[in-house]
Protein backbone atom coordinates (compact mmCIF):
# COMPACT_ATOMS: atom_id res chain seq x y z
CA UNK A 1 0.00 0.00 0.00
CA UNK A 2 1.41 3.40 -1.02
CA UNK A 3 2.29 5.93 1.68
CA UNK A 4 2.71 9.70 1.82
CA UNK A 5 6.48 9.12 1.74
CA UNK A 6 6.15 7.16 -1.54
CA UNK A 7 4.23 10.06 -3.09
CA UNK A 8 6.82 12.58 -1.89
CA UNK A 9 9.67 10.53 -3.36
CA UNK A 10 7.92 10.05 -6.69
CA UNK A 11 7.24 13.74 -7.39
CA UNK A 12 10.14 15.31 -5.49
CA UNK A 13 8.22 17.29 -2.88
CA UNK A 14 8.25 17.15 0.91
CA UNK A 15 5.97 14.94 3.02
CA UNK A 16 4.42 18.07 4.53
CA UNK A 17 3.48 19.35 1.06
CA UNK A 18 1.84 16.01 0.22
CA UNK A 19 -0.06 16.12 3.52
CA UNK A 20 -1.27 19.69 2.88
CA UNK A 21 -2.54 18.75 -0.58
CA UNK A 22 -4.30 15.60 0.64
CA UNK A 23 -5.98 17.44 3.52
CA UNK A 24 -6.75 20.51 1.39
CA UNK A 25 -4.72 22.83 3.61
CA UNK A 26 -3.43 26.18 2.28
CA UNK A 27 0.14 27.15 1.34
CA UNK A 28 1.04 24.99 -1.64
CA UNK A 29 1.43 25.91 -5.30
CA UNK A 30 -0.81 24.73 -8.11
CA UNK A 31 2.17 22.93 -9.62
CA UNK A 32 2.76 21.03 -6.37
CA UNK A 33 -0.92 20.09 -6.17
CA UNK A 34 -0.86 18.78 -9.76
CA UNK A 35 2.25 16.69 -9.17
CA UNK A 36 0.91 15.24 -5.94
CA UNK A 37 -2.42 14.33 -7.53
CA UNK A 38 -0.65 12.65 -10.46
CA UNK A 39 1.43 10.60 -8.04
CA UNK A 40 -1.66 9.66 -6.03
CA UNK A 41 -3.35 8.38 -9.16
CA UNK A 42 -0.23 6.52 -10.33
CA UNK A 43 0.30 4.81 -6.96
CA UNK A 44 -3.44 4.22 -6.31
CA UNK A 45 -3.02 5.92 -2.95
CA UNK A 46 -5.96 5.70 -0.50
CA UNK A 47 -5.95 7.96 2.54
CA UNK A 48 -6.11 6.14 5.86
CA UNK A 49 -9.34 7.59 7.24
CA UNK A 50 -8.91 5.87 10.60
CA UNK A 51 -5.53 7.50 11.11
CA UNK A 52 -6.89 10.90 10.13
CA UNK A 53 -9.73 10.49 12.58
CA UNK A 54 -7.36 9.55 15.39
CA UNK A 55 -5.29 12.67 14.81
CA UNK A 56 -8.33 14.88 14.62
CA UNK A 57 -10.05 13.04 17.49
CA UNK A 58 -13.13 12.84 15.29
CA UNK A 59 -14.90 9.94 13.62
CA UNK A 60 -17.47 12.09 11.75
CA UNK A 61 -19.95 9.51 13.01
CA UNK A 62 -23.06 10.09 15.11
CA UNK A 63 -24.87 7.28 16.91
CA UNK A 64 -28.66 7.25 17.20
CA UNK A 65 -30.34 4.97 19.73
CA UNK A 66 -33.80 3.56 19.12
CA UNK A 67 -35.53 0.73 20.97
CA UNK A 68 -36.58 -1.18 17.85
CA UNK A 69 -36.96 -0.49 14.13
CA UNK A 70 -40.32 -2.26 14.03
CA UNK A 71 -42.46 0.52 15.60
CA UNK A 72 -43.16 2.90 12.70
CA UNK A 73 -42.70 6.00 14.87
CA UNK A 74 -38.91 5.75 14.79
CA UNK A 75 -38.49 5.29 11.04
CA UNK A 76 -39.39 8.86 9.99
CA UNK A 77 -37.61 10.25 13.06
CA UNK A 78 -34.32 8.53 12.17
CA UNK A 79 -34.79 9.39 8.50
CA UNK A 80 -35.01 13.12 9.27
CA UNK A 81 -31.99 12.97 11.59
CA UNK A 82 -29.95 11.05 9.01
CA UNK A 83 -30.74 13.44 6.17
CA UNK A 84 -29.71 16.52 8.14
CA UNK A 85 -26.54 14.92 9.55
CA UNK A 86 -25.42 13.69 6.14
CA UNK A 87 -25.91 17.17 4.74
CA UNK A 88 -23.51 18.41 7.44
CA UNK A 89 -20.93 15.75 6.57
CA UNK A 90 -21.63 13.22 9.31
CA UNK A 91 -22.46 9.53 9.04
CA UNK A 92 -25.23 8.01 11.12
CA UNK A 93 -25.09 4.65 12.86
CA UNK A 94 -28.44 3.44 14.18
CA UNK A 95 -28.32 1.27 17.31
CA UNK A 96 -31.33 -0.82 18.32
CA UNK A 97 -31.45 -1.41 22.07
CA UNK A 98 -34.43 -3.79 22.02
CA UNK A 99 -35.44 -2.25 25.35
CA UNK A 100 -32.25 -3.64 26.93
CA UNK A 101 -30.21 -1.66 29.45
CA UNK A 102 -27.10 -3.69 28.60
CA UNK A 103 -27.46 -2.74 24.92
CA UNK A 104 -27.68 0.89 25.97
CA UNK A 105 -24.53 0.57 28.05
CA UNK A 106 -22.66 -0.88 25.06
CA UNK A 107 -23.56 2.17 22.96
CA UNK A 108 -22.46 4.61 25.65
CA UNK A 109 -19.19 2.70 26.02
CA UNK A 110 -18.51 3.27 22.32
CA UNK A 111 -19.02 6.98 22.88
CA UNK A 112 -16.77 7.01 25.94
CA UNK A 113 -14.06 5.22 23.95
CA UNK A 114 -14.21 7.81 21.13
CA UNK A 115 -15.72 5.45 18.56
CA UNK A 116 -18.47 8.04 18.04
CA UNK A 117 -18.44 11.83 18.09
CA UNK A 118 -21.86 12.02 19.74
CA UNK A 119 -24.98 10.02 20.48
CA UNK A 120 -28.59 11.11 19.95
CA UNK A 121 -30.88 9.30 22.38
CA UNK A 122 -34.45 8.82 21.14
CA UNK A 123 -35.34 6.31 23.84
CA UNK A 124 -33.77 5.27 27.12
CA UNK A 125 -34.51 3.09 30.13
CA UNK A 126 -31.81 4.81 32.20
CA UNK A 127 -32.01 7.89 34.37
CA UNK A 128 -29.78 10.92 33.83
CA UNK A 129 -27.34 9.94 36.60
CA UNK A 130 -26.60 6.52 35.12
CA UNK A 131 -26.22 7.96 31.63
CA UNK A 132 -23.74 10.55 32.83
CA UNK A 133 -21.70 8.00 34.79
CA UNK A 134 -21.41 5.77 31.74
CA UNK A 135 -20.59 8.40 29.14
CA UNK A 136 -18.03 10.40 31.14
CA UNK A 137 -19.52 13.73 30.03
CA UNK A 138 -19.19 12.96 26.31
CA UNK A 139 -21.56 14.63 23.85
CA UNK A 140 -25.14 13.40 24.20
CA UNK A 141 -28.39 14.93 23.01
CA UNK A 142 -31.90 13.80 23.82
CA UNK A 143 -34.48 13.70 21.05
CA UNK A 144 -38.06 12.66 21.72
CA UNK A 145 -37.51 11.53 25.34
CA UNK A 146 -38.68 14.10 27.94
CA UNK A 147 -35.69 13.44 30.21
CA UNK A 148 -35.51 15.88 33.13
CA UNK A 149 -31.91 17.10 33.21
CA UNK A 150 -30.02 20.38 33.46
CA UNK A 151 -26.81 19.30 31.72
CA UNK A 152 -28.03 17.60 28.53
CA UNK A 153 -29.70 19.25 25.54
CA UNK A 154 -33.26 17.92 25.33
CA UNK A 155 -35.66 18.28 22.39
CA UNK A 156 -38.99 16.55 22.88
CA UNK A 157 -42.57 16.48 21.68
CA UNK A 158 -45.25 17.11 24.29
CA UNK A 159 -47.01 13.81 23.66
CA UNK A 160 -49.21 14.20 26.72
CA UNK A 161 -50.64 17.43 25.32
CA UNK A 162 -50.99 15.90 21.85
CA UNK A 163 -53.10 13.01 23.11
CA UNK A 164 -55.00 15.27 25.50
CA UNK A 165 -56.10 17.53 22.64
CA UNK A 166 -57.03 14.65 20.34
CA UNK A 167 -59.02 12.92 23.09
CA UNK A 168 -60.91 16.08 24.01
CA UNK A 169 -61.77 16.67 20.37
CA UNK A 170 -63.38 13.24 20.05
CA UNK A 171 -65.24 13.58 23.36
CA UNK A 172 -66.58 17.01 22.41
CA UNK A 173 -67.78 15.58 19.10
CA UNK A 174 -69.95 13.12 21.01
CA UNK A 175 -67.82 10.02 21.44
CA UNK A 176 -68.65 8.37 24.75
CA UNK A 177 -66.33 5.39 25.14
CA UNK A 178 -62.80 5.76 23.81
CA UNK A 179 -59.95 3.26 23.84
CA UNK A 180 -56.27 4.14 24.28
CA UNK A 181 -53.70 1.86 22.66
CA UNK A 182 -49.96 1.84 23.46
CA UNK A 183 -47.10 -0.18 22.02
CA UNK A 184 -44.91 -0.61 25.13
CA UNK A 185 -46.91 0.40 28.20
CA UNK A 186 -43.87 0.66 30.50
CA UNK A 187 -42.07 3.41 28.55
CA UNK A 188 -42.19 7.02 29.85
CA UNK A 189 -43.61 8.33 26.57
CA UNK A 190 -46.51 5.89 26.59
CA UNK A 191 -47.24 6.79 30.20
CA UNK A 192 -47.31 10.46 29.17
CA UNK A 193 -49.79 9.67 26.41
CA UNK A 194 -52.02 7.76 28.82
CA UNK A 195 -51.89 10.67 31.28
CA UNK A 196 -53.09 12.99 28.51
CA UNK A 197 -55.90 10.60 27.58
CA UNK A 198 -56.96 10.21 31.21
CA UNK A 199 -56.82 13.93 32.03
CA UNK A 200 -58.85 14.84 28.94
CA UNK A 201 -61.70 12.74 30.32
CA UNK A 202 -61.45 14.17 33.82
CA UNK A 203 -61.49 17.77 32.56
CA UNK A 204 -64.80 17.08 30.80
CA UNK A 205 -66.22 15.24 33.82
CA UNK A 206 -66.02 11.91 32.00
CA UNK A 207 -65.17 8.60 33.62
CA UNK A 208 -61.92 7.01 32.49
CA UNK A 209 -60.83 3.59 33.73
CA UNK A 210 -57.94 1.22 33.22
CA UNK A 211 -60.20 -0.96 31.05
CA UNK A 212 -59.86 1.76 28.38
CA UNK A 213 -56.15 1.01 27.92
CA UNK A 214 -54.56 -1.76 25.88
CA UNK A 215 -50.89 -2.22 25.00
CA UNK A 216 -48.55 -4.32 22.91
CA UNK A 217 -49.95 -3.27 19.53
CA UNK A 218 -48.18 -1.20 16.86
CA UNK A 219 -48.23 -2.96 13.46
CA UNK A 220 -50.86 -3.32 10.73
CA UNK A 221 -51.35 -7.01 11.54
CA UNK A 222 -51.78 -6.24 15.22
CA UNK A 223 -54.29 -3.54 14.31
CA UNK A 224 -56.32 -6.01 12.24
CA UNK A 225 -56.19 -8.53 15.07
CA UNK A 226 -57.31 -5.96 17.64
CA UNK A 227 -60.03 -4.75 15.29
CA UNK A 228 -61.30 -8.29 14.76
CA UNK A 229 -61.62 -8.71 18.52
CA UNK A 230 -63.42 -5.39 18.88
CA UNK A 231 -65.74 -5.56 15.89
CA UNK A 232 -66.59 -9.29 15.63
CA UNK A 233 -69.35 -9.07 18.23
CA UNK A 234 -71.02 -6.35 20.23
CA UNK A 235 -68.32 -3.80 21.02
CA UNK A 236 -68.62 -0.91 23.46
CA UNK A 237 -66.03 1.48 22.05
CA UNK A 238 -66.80 4.22 19.56
CA UNK A 239 -63.27 5.54 19.01
CA UNK A 240 -59.59 4.83 19.52
CA UNK A 241 -56.37 6.79 20.03
CA UNK A 242 -53.94 4.50 18.22
CA UNK A 243 -50.26 4.46 19.17
CA UNK A 244 -49.13 4.42 15.55
CA UNK A 245 -50.43 5.03 12.04
CA UNK A 246 -49.76 1.42 11.07
CA UNK A 247 -51.95 0.22 13.91
CA UNK A 248 -54.61 2.70 12.81
CA UNK A 249 -54.47 1.36 9.24
CA UNK A 250 -55.01 -2.18 10.52
CA UNK A 251 -57.96 -1.06 12.63
CA UNK A 252 -59.54 0.68 9.65
CA UNK A 253 -59.15 -2.48 7.57
CA UNK A 254 -60.82 -4.57 10.28
CA UNK A 255 -63.66 -2.06 10.61
CA UNK A 256 -64.43 -2.34 6.90
CA UNK A 257 -64.33 -6.14 7.08
CA UNK A 258 -66.90 -6.15 9.88
CA UNK A 259 -69.15 -3.52 8.34
CA UNK A 260 -68.33 -0.80 10.88
CA UNK A 261 -68.62 2.65 9.33
CA UNK A 262 -65.70 5.03 9.97
CA UNK A 263 -66.18 7.76 11.11
CA UNK A 264 -69.97 7.38 11.47
CA UNK A 265 -69.84 4.56 14.03
CA UNK A 266 -66.20 4.63 15.05
CA UNK A 267 -63.39 7.22 15.07
CA UNK A 268 -59.67 6.51 14.62
CA UNK A 269 -56.74 8.85 15.28
CA UNK A 270 -53.21 7.62 14.57
CA UNK A 271 -49.82 8.94 15.60
CA UNK A 272 -46.82 10.07 13.46
CA UNK A 273 -48.66 11.30 10.33
CA UNK A 274 -46.89 8.68 8.24
CA UNK A 275 -47.63 8.71 4.46
CA UNK A 276 -49.69 5.55 5.01
CA UNK A 277 -52.40 7.90 6.34
CA UNK A 278 -53.05 9.00 2.76
CA UNK A 279 -53.32 5.49 1.28
CA UNK A 280 -56.52 4.42 3.03
CA UNK A 281 -60.14 5.26 2.29
CA UNK A 282 -61.02 7.35 4.10
CA UNK A 283 -57.60 8.84 4.81
CA UNK A 284 -57.17 8.82 8.57
CA UNK A 285 -56.39 11.56 11.04
CA UNK A 286 -53.07 11.55 12.86
CA UNK A 287 -50.65 13.43 15.10
CA UNK A 288 -47.83 15.10 13.17
CA UNK A 289 -44.21 15.04 14.36
CA UNK A 290 -42.42 18.36 14.53
CA UNK A 291 -39.71 18.86 11.90
CA UNK A 292 -38.64 21.94 13.85
CA UNK A 293 -37.58 19.62 16.64
CA UNK A 294 -35.13 17.80 14.36
CA UNK A 295 -33.89 21.06 12.83
CA UNK A 296 -33.12 22.54 16.26
CA UNK A 297 -31.58 19.29 17.46
CA UNK A 298 -29.09 19.08 14.57
CA UNK A 299 -28.20 22.78 14.79
CA UNK A 300 -27.43 22.31 18.48
CA UNK A 301 -25.42 19.16 17.75
CA UNK A 302 -23.28 20.91 15.13
CA UNK A 303 -22.66 23.84 17.45
CA UNK A 304 -21.54 21.48 20.22
CA UNK A 305 -19.27 19.58 17.83
CA UNK A 306 -17.75 22.90 16.75
CA UNK A 307 -16.80 23.57 20.36
CA UNK A 308 -19.33 26.30 21.08
CA UNK A 309 -20.27 26.67 24.73
CA UNK A 310 -23.74 27.59 25.95
CA UNK A 311 -26.18 26.48 28.67
CA UNK A 312 -28.05 23.22 28.15
CA UNK A 313 -31.07 23.65 25.90
CA UNK A 314 -34.49 22.26 26.74
CA UNK A 315 -37.22 22.70 24.13
CA UNK A 316 -40.67 21.13 24.09
CA UNK A 317 -42.68 21.07 20.86
CA UNK A 318 -46.38 20.81 20.22
CA UNK A 319 -47.50 18.32 17.60
CA UNK A 320 -50.26 19.12 15.14
CA UNK A 321 -53.43 17.07 14.89
CA UNK A 322 -54.04 16.54 11.17
CA UNK A 323 -57.76 16.00 10.66
CA UNK A 324 -58.80 13.80 7.74
CA UNK A 325 -61.65 11.35 7.28
CA UNK A 326 -61.63 9.10 10.32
Amino acid sequence: MATILDIARLNGVSKSTVSRVINNHPHFSEDSRRRVMEAIEKLSFVRNAQGVNLRKQSTKTIGVTIPDLAPPYFSPLVSMITAKCRKAGYKIVVFQTFYSIEEEYDIYDKLAENELDAVIITHTLLDKKKIRQRTREKLLLICNEPLQTTYLDVFSLDEREAIYYATQRLLKEGRRNLLFCADKEETPLQRQRWDGFHQAHLDLNKICGIHQKVSGHSTIKEGIRLGDEMFSGRFDYDGILAGSDFLAAGLLSAAKKHGVSVPKDFSIIGFDNHPICLTTSPAFSSQNQSEWMIEDLINCLLDRLAGKEFPAIRKVYTGDLVIRGT
